[in-house]
């Protein structure tokens, strides 16, 4: 039989070979179930977040790595809808298009970058228009967009840009839209 001090150990410590591999594998497997033992803050796999579902970031945070921007072009049509070509939405929300500051359609967004979003107008427009996109953040997390409580997402700040956005701009674009 081998001394204690040839196996590694001193007196008064035992070593036992299950305990070595015991100790990796119950952390590997509390670390995948995503119930107890799952770190504080993982989202549970029901959640908004995981499920596609539209969700609003809290305290300004955003939900992917791109700045919130959109991109509206000049466009002509029957007047029963517009398109916004691309929408970058880090918490996702709604586009929303308006004329005149009134409200002609919204339709509401996935976290992330979406292009050609198509929004329908009612009234439908029946003469050229000047139009305005916004992002709107679902501020009460319902999934309905409601202009007395959803607000608009502020424009970022973009150090590298040459406009310099002031302090209340909110994310949004203008537009003609021709009909005929």
């Amino acid at each position: 039989m081998s001394s204690l001090a040839e196996r590694g150990t001193t007196p008064g410590m035992t070593m036992s070979r299950r305990a070595l591999w015991a100790v990796p594998a119950v952390l590997v497997l509390s670390a995948c179930s995503g119930g107890e033992g799952a770190p504080a803050g993982d989202a549970p796999p029901s959640s908004p977040a995981t499920s596609g579902a539209t969700t609003m970031a809290p305290g300004g945070e955003s939900g992917s790595g791109t700045m919130a921007g959109l991109e509206f072009q000049d466009q002509a049509g029957a007047g029963d809808d517009v398109v916004v070509s691309t929408v970058n939405a880090p918490g996702g929300g709604f586009v929303v298009i308006s004329a005149e500051g009134e409200v002609l359609g919204a339709t509401r967004l996935q976290v992330g970058t979406t292009p050609d979003v198509a929004v329908e107008l009612d009234p439908a427009l029946t003469e050229d228009t000047e139009l305005t996109a916004t992002l709107y953040a679902d501020t009460d997390a319902d999934g309905e967009f409601d202009p007395a409580v959803d607000e608009p997402v502020p424009a970022p700040v973009d150090a590298t840009d040459d406009e310099v956005e002031e302090p209340g701009d909110v994310v949004e674009a203008e537009a003609t839209y021709t009909v005929g």
